[in-house]
């Protein structure tokens, strides 16, 4: 499994099922808005996002489109199993968790989350082996509560999002308040290649990866 960052909360995570190669990008975004480029064109097979409209194309290898979910549901592509469980609306914002399971291992994206799942939402995500978490603040979850999520969920694999990048618009903070709150420190990666047997088993791993 090959997982990539764009910036924000869009990622390109590549698994193979069986001969074939199923690529899941999530939340992709509007460069106008945040001041961040992404590459001129992005393929994938699988889009999760929420409800927010982004004019930005996403094709499948051939041309054709995605199979995008946005909405709270079970789902199965390509052999990729995803679960897309819905948050308690706060205040005017309608989120969801996304749980995936590719190539035996589980992924939690929670997307732009501003606040800590309940308790009902925590339990269903028990069990993952890589968290997504946003960590920058300014409206999503900062260092503090970052560290408190990951703490709660015990993820062998800590992946931060949403943080203060160059040419980002906005007042998110950079990851290192996260990493001293954790504890951890990380050289950025360019890409996380992992198998099952790479994820660890003895303490949390942070994986800081550079925006392609």
């Amino acid at each position: 499994m090959n997982i990539t960052w764009y910036g924000q909360a869009c990622f390109k995570i590549e698994a193979k099922i069986k001969n074939d190669e199923v690529t899941i990008v999530t939340y992709p975004f509007d460069p106008d808005k945040t001041g961040l480029k992404l590459p001129r064109t992005i393929t994938a097979d699988i889009v999760l996002k929420n409800g927010e409209d982004v004019k930005y194309p996403i094709l499948t290898k051939d041309g054709g489109k995605p199979f995008t979910i946005a909405s709270p549901g079970e789902y199965e592509v390509k052999g990729i199993f995803i679960y897309a469980i819905p948050l308690p609306k706060h205040g005017d914002k309608s989120e969801h968790i996304f749980w995936i399971e590719a190539e035996e291992v589980v992924l939690v994206h929670p997307g732009p989350l501003d606040h800590l799942p309940g308790e009902a939402e925590l339990q269903k995500i028990e069990g993952l082996d890589v968290l997504f978490t946003p960590v920058g603040g300014d409206g999503v979850l900062d260092d503090k509560k970052a560290a408190e999520l990951a703490s709660e969920l015990e993820p062998r694999i800590v992946i931060p999002m949403l943080y203060k990048l160059p040419d980002l618009k906005g007042k998110s903070a950079s990851a290192e308040p996260f990493l001293k709150a954790v504890g951890r420190k990380s050289e950025p990666l360019p890409k996380l290649k992992m198998t099952r047997k790479d994820l660890p088993s003895d303490e949390m791993r942070v994986v800081v990866l550079e925006k392609t």
